[in-house]
């Protein structure tokens, strides 16, 4: 059984506005329930979980009823950081998962494509995240000033889904909790208990929308 998690609590800061960014329309259609639609479509995702923010929690109720998104098991507390939100919804997930797919709430142009080949790589690893090489120049600065170039061989952007065995994704936050730990996402999570995480590529166009102009870029891509 695969369970899809989605962080849904987050407060936008960056993005700015009255309202959270994974709520804002995209085309009509708020973003988050644009990103559920594509799970809800694939056939090897069972259900989703959301975590989201008590503040929000009848809105995302009545816009997943608006949208007719029937797989949704359950709607759990957001927590203070992403980790804390995804330990809630894991919580609240059917016992028999064996997979989880973790993926950004506000990255509504995952394809059905990438989503397969996650699950079929994470059949021989402990965890499978997609991933992209950086293409531009890198340097490290301090006030504004430039003080050393950074050679980008080997470095990678990390997308999400990110693809988890349930068993190992329950035991690394039950532990990071115990432990007073928190990590950005859940591939940093596992290679910090020495688990094996494998990279596949992912796709440009599976862009997180964190400013105003990544939301003029969406709108950009449905438009064409």
């Amino acid at each position: 059984m695969i369970t899809v998690i989605l962080p849904c609590a987050g407060r936008g800061e960056r993005f700015g506005g009255e309202i959270p960014k994974q709520f804002k329309e995209l085309k009509g259609v708020p973003i988050f329930i644009r990103t559920m639609k594509v799970f809800e479509e694939h056939p090897q995702c069972s259900c989703i979980v959301l975590a989201v923010d008590k503040l929000y929690k009848k809105f995302v109720e009545e816009k997943i009823k608006e949208f007719g998104i029937k797989k949704v098991y359950a709607l759990t507390e957001g927590g203070k950081t992403r980790q804390e939100s995804v330990y809630h919804a894991v919580k609240a997930s059917p016992e028999k998962t064996e997979l989880f797919l973790v993926h950004d709430a506000v990255r509504p142009f995952i394809d059905k494509t990438l989503i397969s080949r996650l699950v079929k790589e994470v059949e021989s690893f402990d965890a499978v995240i997609p991933a992209l090489p950086v293409r531009d120049a890198l340097v490290f600065a301090e006030e504004e000033r430039l003080k050393r170039p950074i050679p980008r061989e080997g470095l990678f952007l990390v997308q999400t889904p990110q693809a988890v065995k349930a068993q190992i994704l329950r035991k690394c936050l039950e532990r990071a909790k115990s432990e007073g730990l928190s990590f950005p996402d859940e591939s940093s999570l596992l290679h910090h208990y020495g688990y094996e995480v494998k990279l596949i590529a992912g796709s440009i166009f599976n862009i997180k929308i964190t400013y105003p102009e990544d939301f003029i870029l969406a709108e950009s891509f449905i438009s064409k």
